[in-house]
């Protein structure tokens, strides 16, 4: 299953394109995308499946994810990264960032070499690890959400310099209130570094400036954050009604009510709202308790909460449900839920080139879904991730 078709025609779906859904074959070769549309030169002697009137999307994207599969991205294994990424792989993720708690600065600089060894080598069809999302520690205290707040650090260049020096990260959430913090992000922002806002009691004058100064995103939309109200709108006002702002929300009906998501997608639209996860560890696994970074959580129903209390503890969200959840939750289309679930992400990153569209010399990194939306194949960089019995090589 997990060979790299050398010549492979997925023909007779409808398939998500940069111009619209188009009913053409999509060919891949070694691991690219080589041709969208019916070219018959293209087709000679390659392996042919018919997608049968399925969907074809790009392969989902998710910047925010800890963990799942029973391993999480806090660690000194590179092994437990690599089944983080196989993990979602077999749910249409084909690239994330691996994304950690708050921890001592050292177990971060730990898991950083960890994740950089999983970047190199994903492992064969797993997601491809784009990098770490280093959420903290430059946090505020008083959203600190499920994390251990001792591992809260106040702003601090050379903390920040350590970190971004150590190689491979991507991407980090800080609270943009503290005094040094707009230093940071411009620090990071100057690295390269995408920095979202999260964890956060600023303010909406102090979400703005922190955007002035080179924040482009937003954790968790609605999470652990100053909620808006009509005379102190906060960061989740600022973050709903800035463009330059592209925030994540985690669709799994627990941490956002329907209500909330069908506000944030009418008011943000797909081009500035992405899908994450936000999945630990027992993503994927039964009920009971489990690590997200030094901390016990516990599931229950697929629930994550600290013990013996109501706060929610990351999720056990997978991308092709936050997919079908947004379709249902906001009627949106199939094509606007698959931009929120790869296009947007690949935009912010920078990687539009690689990923995030079906269009000639990007990765076959690719999702087929049937009409309900029911996972049925992945590949990633040309090879079966995932492919159920329905999906028949016709030649």
């Amino acid at each position: 299953m997990g060979d790299v078709a050398d010549r492979l025609v997925l023909r007779n779906g409808r398939v998500v394109t940069p111009v619209g859904v188009v009913r053409e074959d999509v060919h891949v070769r070694g691991g690219q995308i080589l041709a969208v549309g019916s070219r018959a030169a293209d087709a000679e002697g390659a392996a042919v499946v018919d997608l049968a009137g399925r969907w074809l999307l790009p392969g989902f994207i998710d910047v925010h994810v800890h963990g799942g599969g029973g391993a999480q991205c806090n660690t000194a294994d590179p092994a437990d990264v690599q089944t983080v990424a196989a993990f979602h792989a077999q749910h249409g993720t084909t690239a994330l960032l691996a994304t950690t708690v708050a921890a001592p600065v050292d177990d971060l600089l730990v898991s950083l070499e960890a994740i950089r060894a999983a970047t190199a080598d994903p492992g064969e069809h797993a997601a491809e690890v784009l990098g770490a999302h280093l959420e903290g520690p430059f946090l505020g205290l008083g959203r600190p959400g499920a994390m251990e707040p001792e591992h809260f650090l106040a702003p601090d260049p050379a903390v920040m310099s350590r970190l971004i020096e150590a190689g491979g990260v991507r991407s980090t959430t800080l609270a943009p209130e503290p005094a040094g913090a707009l230093e940071i992000i411009e620090l990071a922002t100057a690295a390269g570094v995408l920095v979202s806002m999260g964890h956060t009691d600023a303010t909406d004058a102090q979400a703005r400036a922190a955007v002035r100064a080179g924040a482009r995103a937003t954790t968790h939309l609605f999470n652990a954050m100053r909620p808006l109200r009509h005379r102190d709108p906060g960061i989740l006002g600022a973050s709903l009604d800035l463009d330059a702002v592209t925030c994540e929300l985690i669709c799994d009906g627990l941490h956002v009510d329907p209500v909330a998501v069908r506000i944030a997608v009418r008011l943000k639209g797909p081009d500035r709202l992405m899908l994450v996860t936000d999945a630990m560890e027992a993503a994927g696994l039964p009920d009971g308790t489990y690590r997200l970074g030094d901390r016990d959580v516990t599931v229950t129903g697929g629930r994550v909460t600290l013990p013996g209390q109501q706060t929610i503890a990351a999720s056990t969200l997978t991308m092709d449900r936050a997919l079908a959840n947004v379709v249902a939750f906001c009627g949106v289309s199939v094509p606007d839920a698959a931009r929120m679930a790869s296009t947007t992400a690949a935009e912010l990153l920078g990687i539009t080139d690689r990923k995030g569209v079906i269009a000639a010399g990007r990765d076959a990194d690719l999702v087929i879904l049937d009409p309900d939306l029911a996972l049925r194949g992945v590949l990633t960089r040309g090879g079966w991730a995932r492919r159920d019995p329905g999906l028949h090589l016709v030649k």
